[in-house]
């Protein structure tokens, strides 16, 4: 798909969004939901701190999918992780901006060639454990809860899609091999590091998981439970999964999380509140991202990174 028609799907998903936005609003009401935020209050420093450990965990964990780590000091990691979601956040294309940029913005610190496999990696292992994640949502949303014919059909359908998906990557693997190559080449060489990588790529859900829990717990005056937490989470990654094309999810993770929220006993204006806070710390660090970018194009370049493949030597 060209740049021109992205664009254009954008902003036509831009607008359903902020209609879904309002209707949104209107169904559960303005007033409740102002209420529910401020109900937030003070703990919406909370959310943020913890929007910003998902952001150390995922750039940690890239690092380590490097053959020598130390080839990317953690803080240039971080700040390339949070400026290139930034990026994302800002544009019509989201990972299609937020990934290469990332690459960009450490372009004269590291070499194409090393960076690129890495990241690739690390959206691979990140991939999985969200494939993990829907699967165990929706089990426990379909086993433990009561829900709508409507609920149960879209939630059997997010299990079709991953079954769907995973059946797609076995084909590529099989027919295109070279997509594996670099997975199957790391884990031959930094076998010791997949557990490392694996937890904190858990880490991510679980300050996800968290961060709901707290933002329930302060919005109701009462904490709700860890599986109506996780399945929140479930719903909101699923939303982000599916919605990429929808700038910031807007109305989207509105109308979802409220209705969800309805089904598990809560209220909508409470689903609604989540959603507004959840968006609110994606624009906190999505300005953070973007005044970062200046340290890129201000700190001293570091020496050239070598070229990538090397030159062979050459024969006398």
């Amino acid at each position: 798909m060209t740049r021109g028609r992205l664009r254009a799907v954008a902003v036509a998903a831009g607008i359903g969004g902020a209609a879904l936005f309002v209707w949104s609003l209107k169904t559960v009401g303005v007033a409740a939901v102002a209420e529910a935020m401020a109900r937030l209050g003070a703990g919406f420093i909370v959310i943020v701190a913890l929007g910003g450990v998902r952001h150390l965990v995922r750039a940690s964990a890239w690092r380590l999918c490097f053959d020598d780590p130390r080839a990317l000091p953690l803080g240039w990691s971080v700040a390339a992780y949070v400026s290139g979601d930034a990026v994302g956040n800002v544009t019509p294309f989201g990972i299609f901006a937020s990934e290469p940029s990332k690459i960009v913005l450490l372009r004269h610190r590291l070499a194409a060639g090393e960076a690129i496999p890495a990241l690739a990696l690390e959206n691979l292992f990140y991939g999985l454990t969200v494939v993990a994640m829907l699967a165990a949502g929706t089990g426990a949303l379909l086993l433990a809860f009561d829900v709508t014919t409507q609920v149960r059909t879209a939630a059997l359908l997010i299990v079709g899609g991953v079954a769907g998906a995973l059946v797609a990557a076995t084909i590529a693997a099989r027919w295109m091999p070279r997509l594996v190559v670099p997975l199957v080449a790391f884990v031959a060489r930094h076998r010791e590091r997949l557990w490392a990588i694996g937890a904190l790529e858990i880490a991510y859900h679980v300050s996800a998981v968290f961060e709901i829990w707290i933002a329930v717990a302060l919005i109701t005056g009462t904490p709700p439970t860890l599986l109506v937490a996780f399945v929140l989470e479930y719903v909101n990654r699923t939303i982000t999964v599916v919605f990429q094309f929808v700038p910031m999810w807007l109305g989207v993770d509105e109308a979802g999380t409220g209705l969800m929220a309805s089904a598990l006993g809560l209220t909508g204006a409470t689903g609604v509140a989540l959603a507004l806070a959840r968006k609110a710390r994606i624009a906190v660090w999505t300005a953070v991202g973007l005044l970062l970018l200046s340290a890129f194009r201000l700190a001293p370049h570091a020496p050239a990174p070598p070229s990538w493949p090397p030159p062979s030597p050459a024969r006398e």
